[in-house]
């Protein structure tokens, strides 16, 4: 079973990664990334570089709409990618929240709103550029 903070943590992370993508903030972002994946091995690191080289090189080649809609995309993706990191490495946490703050920190204003947080209790209900989330936890929290 998946610990119920992962799924948050994680989609804060992707957040932070797909707002930096065509930013200045970009190549902080990626090394931030990239030491992150390390923690899964050597060709599991390489994959993720090049993952965020194909990503980064996509939102650079878009704009405008196009670009909204390519971030909407690719934030999921990276979502399921740091749980998973998360769920083989839980001690990676804090780095992991840690990095996402730091990225958060160095975004254009413009493109804080996809670096979007919320946590609250149990439940959570946030709305980011018209999809919603909603994350229950668990009963006993």
């Amino acid at each position: 079973m998946v610990a119920e903070w992962i799924a948050p943590l994680a989609t804060s992370g992707s957040g932070a990664l797909v707002a930096a993508a065509a930013t200045d903030a970009w190549t902080s972002a990626r090394e931030g990334a990239v030491r992150l994946f390390a923690r899964l091995g050597g060709h599991r690191e390489d994959l993720a570089g090049e993952w965020l080289d194909e990503d980064a090189a996509a939102v650079e080649a878009t704009s405008g709409a196009e670009r909204e809609r390519l971030r909407a995309a690719l934030a999921p993706v990276w979502q399921v990618r740091l749980a998973d990191l998360l769920a083989e490495f839980p001690e990676a946490a804090e780095e992991l929240w840690a990095w996402a703050e730091r990225t958060r920190a160095e975004l254009p204003a413009a493109e804080r709103s996809w670096a979007q947080s919320n946590i609250a209790g149990r439940d959570v209900y946030a709305v980011g550029r018209g999809s919603q989330v909603f994350y229950r936890g668990h009963p006993d929290d």
